[in-house]
C-alpha cells in the first residue's frame, strides 16, 4: 500500500468538465490503473501526461469507499472463482459491506417502478401498444408509461432532454418537496434533475471554490465524495467535529469552533455540508439541531449543501426527517429570503436502492439569479443527465395513485424492505457494541454503521511501519481472514487516536448475522496477535 503524496498547490485552474468526468466514473470505479512508465521503450518518446504534468488535485484527491481495501477485496474474489480458492482463503466468497449499493448485495429492485421503466424504454410496437401488453403489465403501469412518454414528447429514452431534465419530471418533484415539507411552495424551475446526488453536488462546488483560499465546512466524519472533490478543486477542508458520544449530534458551538479556527487562517468559508441522515454516522438530526444549523448559516453568510439522500432511511423510534428548507422556513429564514440553500436527493438509496440508475435531483433556494444562469449554463455543457435516472426519480416521488391496481403492493414492497433494513440496522449496532473492545453508536438512519474500536499499540506499530492508518491494517486483515469488506474510518475522518470502520447493513439479515459474529472472532485473534 503506498501512503498518499501531498505537496503545495497552486490556485486551480478550471475543472469543471474534469471534475464531472472524475465523479461520474467514482460510481463505477472498481479497481485503480497502474501508471505506465513516462517514456515508450520502443521509441524512447517522452509521455506528455505524466503524474507530474497531470491536474494536481486528481493526483492527490483520495476515495476511501473504493480504495486500497476495496482493491484487495476484488483480487480476492477473483481468485476464489480459480481451482483451490475457497480452500485457500477459507471462505467462498467476499461480503461487499463497504458500499451503499443494494442490489449488488442482493436488494430486489420495486416492481412498479420497474414494469414502467420497461414500458418506457420499449418502441410504442413492443409496449404499451403490444396486443399482449395488458396480460403481462397492469393497467396502471400501462397508463403512466404512456403518460411519461408524452411528456417526453414522445422522443422515446435515447433522446437528450431538457438541461434541467424533464420539464413534467421537475415538476413531480417540486410536488413531492412541496407535500414533505407541509405544503412549502418549490419551484420546477429550481429543480435540476441529476446523474445522481453526486453530480449535483459537483456542480455546486465547483461554482463554489474560485480560489485555493476557499473553504467548505465539512462533518467529521463524511463522506469522502466531499474531501475527494475539493481536494480535486484544490479547495479547503473545514471540519466540524460531529459528537460521537450524544449519538453523532451536531453541536453549533463546534460550527462556530471551526469557522473562527479557518477564518482567522485566512481561508474564505464559504459553504456547510449537512448529511442528514448521516454518512458515515449512521445518525439523524433533530429539529433542533437543523433550526441552529439553519441559523448558523445565516449569520456567517453560508450556502448549505443539503444532503438528504436518506431521507426514508429512519430508523429510530420517535424520529422523523426534517429538510433544512423546512427548518428554515419554521425559522422564518425563508420567508425572509435570508439564506442560500441546495438540496439532493437520489433514487440510489431509501428504499428503491436504484444506483445503476444514476437519478436524483438537486433543489436552488434562496440563490442569486446570475449564479442560477450560470449553473443552468454549467448543466448544459453536459447536455442533461441520464433519461432512465429521471423517469426512475419520477417514479421515485409520484408512485402509483392510492386508486391504482398497483398501489398495495408497491406500498406493501416499500414497507418490506424498509422494515427489514430497520430491523438489521439494529442487529448490527447492537452486535458491534456488544463486543469487548467496540463501541457503536445505534443506525437510527441511513445504511451505515460506524463503531469504534481499540487496537493494540504493537498494531498500531506495526501499521506505522506499513504507512498505512492503524484501521487500514485492520481492515486488510479483516478481508484477509473473513472476506469482510468494511472501509477504514480513516477514509471518513475522524478524531486523532480514534480508529474504526464503516460498514453497511445492506446485505441479508443471515448475512449480516454472521458477519457479526464473524467480526467478533477476527478482533479476538488480531487483539491476540498484536498483544
Amino acid at each position: 500500500m503506498v501512503p498518499s503524496r501531498r505537496s503545495s498547490i497552486p490556485p486551480a485552474f478550471s475543472a469543471v468538465g474534469l471534475l464531472l468526468w472524475v465523479l461520474l466514473s467514482i460510481s463505477s470505479l472498481s479497481t485503480f490503473v497502474v501508471a505506465e512508465p513516462s517514456s515508450t521503450a520502443a521509441t524512447g518518446r517522452k509521455k506528455g501526461l505524466t503524474l507530474d504534468t497531470m491536474h494536481q488535485g486528481l493526483k492527490n484527491m483520495e476515495y476511501a469507499v473504493r480504495g486500497a481495501v476495496v482493491i484487495e477485496a476484488d483480487q480476492i474474489k477473483a481468485d476464489l472463482k480459480s481451482p483451490g480458492g475457497a480452500e485457500r482463503h477459507g471462505f467462498d466468497h467476499v461480503v461487499y459491506t463497504n458500499i451503499g449499493n443494494p442490489h449488488s448485495v442482493g436488494g430486489k429492485p420495486l416492481t412498479w417502478p420497474r414494469q414502467v421503466m420497461a414500458l418506457v424504454d420499449l418502441p410504442d410496437e413492443l409496449g404499451v401498444n403490444h396486443a399482449a401488453a395488458e396480460k403481462l403489465f397492469p393497467a396502471d403501469a400501462i397508463a403512466r408509461a404512456k403518460e411519461m412518454k408524452q411528456q417526453m414528447e414522445n422522443y422515446g429514452t435515447g433522446a437528450y432532454t431538457h438541461s434541467k431534465g424533464i420539464k413534467a419530471f421537475r415538476e413531480h418533484v417540486a410536488e413531492f418537496i412541496s407535500q414533505r415539507d407541509g405544503g412549502i411552495p418549490s419551484n420546477p424551475e429550481d429543480i435540476f434533475l441529476t446523474n445522481g446526488a453526486s453530480a449535483g453536488i459537483a456542480m455546486i462546488l465547483n461554482a463554489l471554490i474560485s480560489h485555493n483560499k476557499c473553504g467548505i465546512l465539512i462533518p467529521i466524519p463524511q463522506y469522502p465524495l466531499y474531501s475527494a472533490t475539493i481536494d480535486l478543486l484544490q479547495g479547503q477542508r473545514v471540519g466540524y467535529y460531529l459528537d460521537e458520544k450524544n449519538g453523532w449530534a451536531l453541536n453549533v458551538q463546534e460550527l462556530e469552533r471551526a469557522y473562527r479556527d479557518a477564518t482567522s487562517k485566512g481561508v474564505d468559508v464559504r459553504a456547510l455540508v449537512v448529511i442528514n441522515p448521516g454518512n458515515p454516522s449512521g445518525s439523524v438530526l433533530t429539529r433542533g439541531n437543523l433550526h441552529d444549523v439553519v441559523k448558523f448559516c445565516s449569520k456567517h453568510n453560508l450556502l448549505i449543501l443539503a444532503d438528504e439522500v436518506y431521507q426514508e432511511n429512519v430508523y429510530g423510534e420517535n424520529m422523523e426527517f426534517i429538510s433544512c428548507k423546512r427548518a428554515a422556513y419554521e425559522t422564518g429564514l425563508l420567508d425572509d429570503d435570508a439564506l442560500e440553500l441546495v438540496s439532493f436527493h437520489s433514487t440510489s438509496k431509501g428504499v428503491f436502492g436504484e444506483c445503476g440508475r444514476r437519478g436524483g435531483y438537486m433543489e436552488i433556494v434562496g440563490l442569486d439569479q446570475g449564479v442560477k444562469d450560470e449553473l443552468y449554463k454549467l448543466a448544459s455543457a453536459f447536455l442533461c443527465s441520464s433519461t432512465n435516472g429521471q423517469i426512475m426519480t419520477s417514479l421515485m416521488v409520484r408512485g402509483p395513485h392510492a386508486s391504482d391496481a398497483s398501489y398495495k403492493s408497491h406500498e406493501e414492497e416499500k414497507k418490506a424492505v424498509f422494515e427489514s433494513l430497520k430491523r438489521r440496522s439494529q442487529l448490527v449496532s447492537d452486535g458491534l457494541n456488544s463486543i469487548p473492545g467496540f463501541s457503536c453508536q445505534k443506525a437510527t438512519g441511513s445504511m451505515y454503521c460506524f463503531p469504534k474500536l481499540l487496537l493494540p499499540d504493537k498494531a498500531i506499530a506495526a501499521a506505522k511501519a506499513e504507512g498505512v492508518a492503524p484501521d487500514t491494517l485492520y481492515a486488510v486483515s479483516l478481508l484477509q481472514e473473513t472476506g469482510i469488506c468494511v472501509v477504514p474510518a480513516s477514509g471518513f475522518g475522524q478524531e486523532s487516536g480514534r480508529f474504526g470502520f464503516r460498514t453497511t447493513f445492506l446485505p441479508s439479515e443471515e448475512e449480516m448475522a454472521i458477519a457479526v459474529e464473524k467480526i467478533r472472532q477476527h478482533y479476538e485473534l488480531f487483539c491476540q496477535e498484536y498483544e
